[in-house]
């Protein structure tokens, strides 16, 4: 995908790469961005944002995440285009630039109070945002890193559902076999 940093022609780019993949646009007020865009695409609970060269996908809550199974078979799925190539070089799991599959880096519990107590039971001990001085927000969350955590779930230590709330999509066939994975997911 071309870099559409500063180019203030980027929603005609956008809108294309966003009908290409079969993603439906929104348009949304022009922000203060790199990339001066002023329309996003929407899909499920999934919404998608223009970075530099890539695509951003999120969603709101962990819950409506992609599943870890399904996400590992997106990741190892080959690139149609390149058979050298699979998926999840071009769907990174988390954003990560290292691209390493979603069980290692991206997939996560949701962060909720059986999270938490899970944790506890195995002798993880849980922080709030306010007590690392973060903030007024009280509510306690376990005191490990992504890492730490999807070391815990694959060793078998933590028993959780696991999902990927946030990708970076670096070219249009991903960007579409993204959108279809979302799709046959609804």
């Amino acid at each position: 995908m071309v870099n559409l940093a500063g180019k203030e022609d980027a929603d005609k780019s956008i809108l294309e790469e966003l009908h290409l993949a079969g993603i439906p646009s929104v348009k949304i007020e022009k922000g203060q961005t790199e990339v001066p865009y002023s329309y996003i695409g929407r899909l499920g609970h999934w919404e998608f944002r223009r970075a530099w060269y890539y695509w951003v996908a999120k969603v709101s809550e962990d819950k409506y995440g992609l599943p870890l199974k399904e996400a590992l078979t997106l990741h190892y799925k080959k690139h149609p285009a390149d058979e050298k190539q699979i998926m999840g070089n071009i769907i990174r799991s988390g954003g990560h630039g290292g691209c390493p599959p979603p069980d290692e880096y991206g997939a996560q519990p949701v962060y909720n109070k059986e999270l938490v107590e899970k944790c506890k039971s195995i002798g993880i001990p849980s922080k709030s945002l306010k007590s690392m001085g973060w903030g007024d927000d009280e509510t306690e969350y376990p005191d490990l890193n992504y890492g730490e955590m999807s070391n815990l779930c694959n060793e078998g230590k933590l028993q959780v559902e696991r999902y990927v709330n946030c990708y970076h999509i670096d070219d249009l066939i991903g960007l579409k076999e993204f959108a279809e994975t979302i799709k046959n997911l609804e």
